[in-house]
């Protein structure tokens, strides 16, 4: 006799948990390419499955900030290497005399201008101006490549979210809610334009199909042959 699946997903603040219910007593807890899978019973209610998830928030995060550290080790310090839409760039630390701190593409350098009277700071703080000025970066791209993404692919698709959102998500590349709302993370502007378009198909596609279910992937697969490509450069 086959088992009953029943398939959905919870979100714990920005973390998005899918949730498979089968006829089995305990939950289970994996997470795989930074993907959350929850395995547990048909029994149990959406209010005692979000409890459990909430009270092992901090193990999740932790367990998915090692996954992602051992991917892409950035020390945010000179001679890293930053990607800006799948292109490696050198990073290099350039103290000057300026009122604000900027980034500016060089050839293969992403330059970090910051002002001079910074560079008596400690290793930690200098990291978190860097670290800042890199997502600062990211989310300005994301608001040229998001929307020009979701334009194509909703006028492609016909699917169309109630909004959609630039988020610095810990967690996962792209949340689609049960309300219609979707929200890109904005660290995968280090990603190719293609990677992204995948991304934001693959939310969109999740208005028709809140699930990974055979259908599911057969729409992204309709509109985005290759999109295997984009899912392996996000797993590197």
């Amino acid at each position: 006799m086959a088992k009953k699946v029943q398939e959905s997903y919870i979100n714990i603040g920005n973390i998005q948990c899918q949730v498979i219910r089968e006829r089995i007593k305990n939950t289970y807890i994996h997470i795989k390419n930074s993907n959350i899978i929850v395995t547990t019973s048909t029994n149990i209610s959406d209010e005692a499955l979000k409890k459990l998830l909430f009270d092992k928030r901090d193990w999740i995060e932790q367990k998915l900030k090692k996954q992602q550290t051992s991917k892409r080790n950035i020390n945010y310090k000179n001679g890293d290497t930053i990607y800006v839409l799948g292109k490696p760039y050198i990073l290099s630390i350039i103290y000057e005399n300026i009122k604000r701190n900027y980034i500016s593409l060089d050839g293969n350098n992403l330059n970090c201008h910051i002002n001079v009277n910074l560079t008596d700071l400690n290793d930690e703080d200098k990291k978190d101006i860097i670290k800042k000025m890199i997502e600062k970066y990211y989310r300005y791209i994301a608001l040229q490549e998001v929307p020009s993404a979701m334009e194509d692919l909703q006028e492609r698709t016909g699917l169309h979210p109630l909004e959609c959102n630039i988020k610095n998500l810990k967690a996962t590349w792209g949340i689609c809610s049960s309300k219609k709302k979707i929200s890109i993370n904005l660290n995968l502007m280090a990603y190719s334009r293609h990677t992204i378009e995948y991304v934001c198909l693959h939310e969109l596609c999740h208005l028709k199909y809140m699930n990974h279910s055979k259908n599911f992937w057969n729409l992204v697969e309709y509109y985005m042959p290759d999109y295997k490509e984009a899912k392996k450069e996000l797993n590197e």
